[in-house]
């Protein structure tokens, strides 16, 4: 979602119409003030973060509930900004996941390079924080990459509640579709799948990282010879 008018009932039919008449399920929704998290709930202030969640989150809340969408994705506090404590981190995430679950709505937490989160041992102490179950990752491959850390050591911090994946590719410090890079993108799948994983995996990747809208039709056909 790229505005608050995408928010309101006349884009969200538009939208609705659109996949209804092609048979496309949404499975999450993402937010354009990700960049923003840190300011709304990762303060001292905690007046201010409630009221984010009241003025602008339930209406993202909202929209995924219409949408049809299982999921929202969260970045969470910056790595620029100061950090208030793995307590305020978790008490505000709690009540994010609370008011996400009134619309019948998942908080996934993302593994962002920007983000406190992008660190394994960060989003490793939230799991074990929330317990087993208690909380839902959505891991992105090349996040792992371009924040320098091994992705197999972000998905044990994760451990099973990964629920969501944005895969992609990485070469010359670049996000690459899937088999366009050089990542061991099969050796990342194959090991959540026999986890146990059976949710859904998002292409994600920006414009300028194709020219041609094949080139996402022949990555996800790749794709599609793997994922079980």
């Amino acid at each position: 979602m790229n505005s608050f008018s995408e928010l309101e009932t006349p884009y969200l039919k538009k939208i609705a119409d659109v996949c209804d008449e092609n048979g496309v399920k949404i499975t999450s929704i993402h937010p354009f003030t990700s960049g923003f998290e840190y300011m709304y709930f990762f303060s001292a202030y905690k007046k201010r973060a409630r009221d984010s969640i009241d003025y602008f989150y339930k209406k993202y809340f909202e929209a995924a509930s219409y949408l049809g969408a299982d999921y929202f994705v969260f970045h969470g506090d910056s790595l620029k900004a100061p950090f208030f404590g793995m307590d305020n981190y978790c008490e505000v995430l709690s009540m994010l996941m609370e008011a996400a679950k009134e619309q019948g709505i998942t908080l996934i937490h993302e593994n962002v390079s920007t983000a406190k989160a992008g660190n394994p041992d960060f989003m490793k102490e939230i799991h074990d924080r929330f317990g087993e179950g208690n909380i839902k990752f959505v891991f992105d491959l090349k996040q792992t990459v371009r924040a320098g850390y091994d992705p197999h050591k972000m998905l044990d911090a994760m451990g099973n509640d990964i629920v969501h994946v944005h895969i992609n590719d990485w070469l010359d410090g670049e996000c690459r579709l899937p088999y366009m890079g050089r990542l061991d993108v099969d050796g990342v799948i194959a090991r959540l799948e026999k986890s146990g994983y059976t949710g859904k995996y998002i292409i994600e990747v920006y414009r300028q990282n194709f020219i041609d809208p094949h080139e996402i039709t022949e990555s996800g056909l790749k794709l599609s010879k793997i994922i079980g």
